[in-house]
């Protein structure tokens, strides 16, 4: 695979047949992009990699395989100064292991049930966030976020672990409604679940007691 590319993605899954079909869907939608894929079959390899190339990577690491892998392995890799994301990725229920991954630093959980197609779109939205200019923050700077009350309703609900349907009888809005203002708090908090959308509520106190 060239090595021209400053951003690239990083597959690590102990299964070659899985590993070599995703790689190559993912290298032929990336490249147009100017995105680097590459592979590797175990994260060992998959640190060599990082620390050999002077890139920006998003890491896609399997969460079950031999050696170093799961919330371990997550931490190992979020340490690394030139990655930007780590994505875990499973064959494994996601309900049990999303929570789990983003609270080690995984920035999404991806099912292994998902088509290659639909784990581009997802890995894609990492690539256009991270290309986006950043805002250095003193410790005592607190973000500017522009939540309307109905969305830190919405968010506070979210918190509790209700699902839209309730959320929408609880405001008396239309569910489709609650969805709008969903997808309005991820992208002003700017993630991509319910999941860290609540740690960075909690992280810097959007939440109502």
């Amino acid at each position: 695979m060239t090595n021209q590319y400053s951003n690239a993605l990083l597959i690590i899954d102990d299964h070659p047949v899985y590993r070599e079909a995703l790689g190559e869907i993912l290298t032929r939608e990336f490249s147009n992009l100017g995105i680097g894929v590459y592979t590797a079959s175990n994260a060992s390899e998959g640190l060599d990699l990082v620390d050999a190339m002077d890139k920006t990577w998003v890491v896609l690491l399997d969460v079950k395989m031999p050696g170093l892998s799961g919330l371990a392995g997550i931490k190992v890799f979020k340490q690394k100064s030139n990655v930007e994301h780590v994505v875990s990725i499973s064959g494994l229920e996601s309900p049990t292991w999303e929570p789990r991954a983003v609270a080690a630093g995984a920035t999404l959980f991806v099912s292994k049930n998902n088509t290659s197609i639909s784990i581009y779109n997802k890995l894609k939205k990492l690539f256009e966030v991270s290309s986006m200019p950043s805002v250095v923050q003193t410790a005592e700077e607190q973000p500017d976020f522009r939540l309307t009350q109905r969305q830190l309703e919405v968010l506070h609900l979210i918190s509790l672990g209700h699902p839209n349907k309730i959320i929408a009888d609880y405001l008396e809005i239309k569910e489709q409604t609650v969805k709008i203002h969903i997808n309005q708090i991820f992208k002003e908090l700017r993630v991509f679940n319910r999941t860290q959308a609540v740690l960075k509520a909690q992280k810097y106190q959007l939440l109502s007691n």
